[in-house]
């Protein structure tokens, strides 16, 4: 099976890279950078958003994809109009690419944010929708975008609705790496608020299983992508310093926590219903990774 893999150079996109391989795949790698720095059998250096995606055949030396799967993004949260551009027209170019040259599979990485504020526990795909940023209100018409293509054109899309993946080269200022690292560290772990904030957190690895699954099922429509790993801020903390061994203290800052009693508590079942996905890697396991991996830095 040959699968396009967009943002292949990306945190998440080189553990996808590596998996997809691992099932047997050729893997095409698409990003912006000229340099390829993840494991595929051919990499190419394009401009989603450019009309140029659409001479894609003429780069490469197969003549055949089977799917994509769209991993790229513009992740900033800034109040601009490029992010629409970036994110939107790139969906749309990768779609016509498919429905042009009868790309049967389309999935893609959506934000579980685009829900807004969580009112209904658990989390199921028909929760109501209110994106709080301009970077959600992309991902939500993304999510539009594959839909419409799907029932115009009989495009297969998924769009997934991704809770806080973690892992080795996942954003470090998230606040799971950033207390995995101070424990590491012996630094102070600081908690705002009562550390209430309860987060649903999921492994690049089993982000990539779900997304291998999704192209190799018959998976339609739109999905929630989450684990078991749901933990307050307070028992990340915890756990980070017992786990690693660590001196660190745990102080509470004197700042409220905007979010605090907030819980992400997410519905896997249609998606493991549709797919047979079933998530492995436990929040203690991800943490003893990342834990190991700071160390021999």
């Amino acid at each position: 099976m040959n699968v396009l893999i967009t943002g292949a150079n990306g945190s998440i996109g080189k553990h996808v890279c590596d998996y997809f391989k691992e099932q047997g795949c050729y893997v095409i790698g698409l990003g912006r950078n000229t340099e390829c720095r993840c494991n595929c059998d051919e990499y190419v250096c394009v401009d989603m958003s450019s009309e140029k995606l659409s001479e894609l055949y003429s780069m490469l030396s197969v003549d055949k994809i089977d799917a994509i799967v769209h991993l790229a993004a513009d992740v900033r949260h800034d109040y601009k109009a490029e992010i629409l551009g970036n994110n939107c027209v790139g969906v749309q170019r990768l779609i016509e690419l498919c429905v042009n040259e009868k790309i049967p599979v389309f999935v893609q990485l959506s934000s579980l944010p685009v829900i807004g504020t969580p009112n209904e526990h658990p989390i199921t795909e028909e929760h109501s929708i209110k994106p709080p940023t301009l970077y959600h209100v992309s991902k939500r018409t993304q999510e539009m975008l594959a839909d419409f293509a799907s029932y115009t054109y009989g495009l297969r899309t998924v769009s997934f609705r991704i809770c806080s993946p973690v892992g080795i080269g996942v954003n470090p200022k998230t606040i799971f790496t950033t207390f995995v690292r101070k424990a590491v560290n012996q630094e102070d772990l600081h908690l705002i608020g009562t550390g209430s904030r309860k987060q649903t957190y999921i492994h690049v690895r089993d982000t990539a299983q779900a997304l291998y699954k999704a192209v190799c099922s018959n998976a339609q429509g739109i999905y929630n992508l989450a684990s078991y790993n749901l933990v307050s801020n307070y028992e990340l903390a915890k756990k980070c310093v017992e786990l690693t061994n660590s001196s660190s203290k745990i102080i509470f800052d004197d700042r409220a926590d905007p979010e605090d009693g907030l819980c992400w508590d997410v519905c896997i079942d249609k998606l493991k219903n549709d797919t047979g996905f079933e998530p492995e890697i436990s929040i203690d396991e991800a943490i003893l990774e990342l834990a190991d991996y700071l160390k021999n830095q």
